[in-house]
């Protein structure tokens, strides 16, 4: 919508200063904020802000005075969208890349021609050894064979092959790295030879001024093409007491066309593009069938996993996000402000950090992976939760891996593997038998499994080993742990799983094992 000029006032016009001052950052877009103040006299006003980011939605555009103004009004806003075309500015660039592109080609036209010259010779002298060693033969069955002479022969011949095949060689390589920056040039000769074409934009806003004063004024929009994401920095200290530092940071990337310099970034978890339509309903369609008099089990995997360890001493004033609601939406805002140009380009801002005492202990699952893995676990000292992410692992040695976290709710415990441990090798068999009751008919399926462990390293070790067994869920099917034949008698948990907790003394050999019995009713089929 257009402003209404009234006929005989005259509109004054200002270009005004307005940077970034804000930016919130969603999930897929960004809302900016931009802030000038000015001295206005009393009269219709038609401000610009320039340049601003050419894809901002317009929708978005809305201006507002930072403090009431009395009868001062804005009666319109809008964007501006200009595209130039650059042709002559470039032509003195496309002269220069031309010249530099014939002075490579000539180089390499010469190249080219000595290394014909070459792969020549090469075949000549690779002739002149073949006949050579043809007649060689010859030679000696009719008596004319002078052994110092035909050696100084082919040594020479030798020589010259040698000689002739590194040349080549040389020539070949030079030739490569004569077409990379050839290459390069032909391309931006052709990106130089069409129509420069620069899109930018400004913000108009007229204005309605009753008396002379400061006016600030303040522009927000909504850009596309800017996103974040959390990633995390975990330190991992092994001193007399363990220690964890965790950074949380914030992860951005923008291409909207305008560079922000020195802003305010809010890192906001709302998901805009979710739409608030309820799901169309269907029907679902109920069927009898008769069950099946047989039994047909099957395995299944199942994963028994949670983000964190649960929570220590919880603050009283946190209130952790519900479950039903999908969690809550939070803003979380760095200490200082940041720069973020407009390249596309990753840039790391840091949200908050805090220090927690660590737990270490080395874990074993040998039935996912026969390596020993140094575990560390820590509360989440912060105010503010740990967001789902990647986690870049540093110790003493400096950057030694990656991982992941789910959602730590502030005041949980959590958990962070620190790779394998080098010093602890482990090998893991697995035998079956399998039986049949003679009278009862019922199918015993006896599974043993054996751990073989060593520490090759000078430090003794204490690993805590987890093996799982089978969890029945019919009656017709039993699992049975043989305590007599299984290390240290040890039982199941409820989720199947068996834990022992080994001691391995500086270059010492340890071996375990378990043993358990599945056992089939005559009518189960599948085991």
């Amino acid at each position: 919508m257009q402003a209404i000029q009234r006929s005989g006032e005259i509109v004054q016009e200002l270009t005004l200063d307005a940077p970034v001052s804000t930016v919130t950052l969603l999930e897929d877009r960004a809302q900016v904020r931009r802030i000038g103040k000015t001295l206005l006299n009393p009269g219709l006003w038609r401000i610009k802000v320039e340049p601003v980011a050419p894809v901002l939605s317009d929708k978005s555009l809305r201006a507002e005075f930072c403090q009431d103004f009395g009868l001062a009004r804005i009666d319109d806003v809008r964007v501006r969208r200009l595209v130039l075309v650059k042709e002559e500015e470039l032509a003195q660039e496309i002269q220069a890349l031309q010249a530099e592109m014939r002075q490579l080609l000539q180089s390499l036209n010469n190249i080219t021609e000595d290394r014909q010259h070459q792969e020549h010779c090469f075949q000549r002298a690779k002739t002149i050894l073949a006949q050579g060693l043809q007649e060689l033969p010859a030679d000696a069955i009719w008596g004319q064979f002078d052994l110092t002479s035909w050696q100084d022969q082919l040594f020479t011949l030798f020589q010259q092959l040698r000689d002739v095949w590194a040349a080549i060689s040389s020539s070949e390589r030079t030739q490569e790295q004569l077409n990379r920056p050839l290459d390069d040039l032909k391309a931006k000769a052709s990106a130089l030879s069409r129509p420069d074409i620069d899109c930018t934009a400004r913000i108009e806003a007229d204005l309605m001024i009753p008396q002379q004063g400061e006016y600030a004024l303040a522009f927000d929009y909504v850009v596309p093409n800017a996103l974040w994401r959390p990633c995390h920095q975990a330190r991992l200290l092994l001193d007399s007491k363990p220690a964890l530092s965790f950074r949380v940071d914030g992860c951005v990337w923008q291409r909207t066309g305008e560079d922000w310099n020195n802003v305010d970034l809010v890192f906001s978890t709302a998901r805009a593009s979710l739409g608030t339509e309820p799901p169309l309903l269907t029907d679902e369609l109920l069927n009898v069938k008769e069950k099946s008099k047989r039994v047909v089990i099957q395995m299944r995997e199942r994963d028994i996993q949670t983000a964190g360890l649960g929570a220590g001493v919880v603050p009283e004033t946190v209130t952790l996000p519900g479950v039903d609601d999908g969690g809550e939406v939070r803003n979380l805002r760095p200490a200082g402000k940041a720069t973020v140009p407009s390249d596309g380009r990753p840039y790391r801002v840091p949200i908050f950090s805090f220090e927690s005492e660590a737990q270490i202990e080395y874990v074993l699952m040998p039935e996912i992976s026969c390596q020993v893995t140094l575990k560390s676990e820590q509360t989440n000292t912060a105010p503010f939760p740990i967001l789902a992410g990647p986690v870049d692992l540093v110790r003493s040695s400096g950057l030694v891996g990656r991982t992941s976290v789910l959602f730590i709710a502030p005041g949980e415990k959590f958990a962070i593997g620190w790779g394998p441990d080098a010093a602890v090798r482990v090998q893991r068999t697995q035998t079956q038998e399998r039986k049949q009751e003679p009278l009862t008919k019922w199918n015993n399926v006896t599974i043993e499994t054996k751990l073989f462990l060593s520490n090759i390293g000078a430090e003794p070790r204490t690993i805590k080993t987890t093996e799982r067994v089978p969890v029945s869920e019919l009656e017709q099917v039993k699992v049975e742990v043989l305590s007599k034949k299984t290390t240290e008698g040890v039982q199941p948990d409820e989720n199947g799983f068996c834990t022992w907790n080994f001691t391995l003394e500086p270059y010492s050999q340890l071996q375990a094992s378990l043993v358990y019995r599945i056992s089939a009713a005559p009518d189960v089929q599948g085991i």
